[in-house]
C-alpha cells in the first residue's frame, strides 16, 4: 500500500531545479543559498536534517566542483554501482 506520507513529499529534482534557475536570475536568493542552505533548502519543503551540515558551491568556468559521494554502507553492492546508470554529474 502506498504511503500517505511519500506522495505529499516534493519531487527532489524538481524542486532543486527550481531553485537552481531561481539563483541564477536572483542573486540576493543565490548568496542565502550559499550561506544557508538549511534553511532555503527547507523553505522549498525539501526534508533537511539538522544533523546534516549542507554546502552549496558554485561551479564556474575555471573552477568545477567534483564530489566524491559518501562510501555505501557494508550491505551496498559496490559492484553494483559500477554497473549502473549512476551519473557522476559531469
Amino acid at each position: 500500500m502506498p504511503d500517505p506520507q511519500a506522495s505529499m513529499m516534493p519531487d527532489l529534482e524538481t524542486v532543486w531545479r527550481e531553485i537552481v534557475v531561481r539563483a541564477w536570475t536572483d542573486d540576493e536568493f543565490k548568496q542565502k543559498l550559499i550561506h544557508d542552505p538549511h534553511a532555503v533548502l527547507a523553505g522549498a519543503g525539501l526534508p533537511v536534517s539538522g544533523k546534516v551540515n549542507y554546502v552549496v558551491v558554485e561551479n564556474g568556468p575555471q573552477r568545477v566542483h567534483l564530489v566524491l559521494p559518501a562510501q555505501p554502507d557494508a550491505d551496498v553492492s559496490i559492484s553494483h554501482m559500477i554497473a549502473s546508470d549512476y551519473d557522476p554529474g559531469f
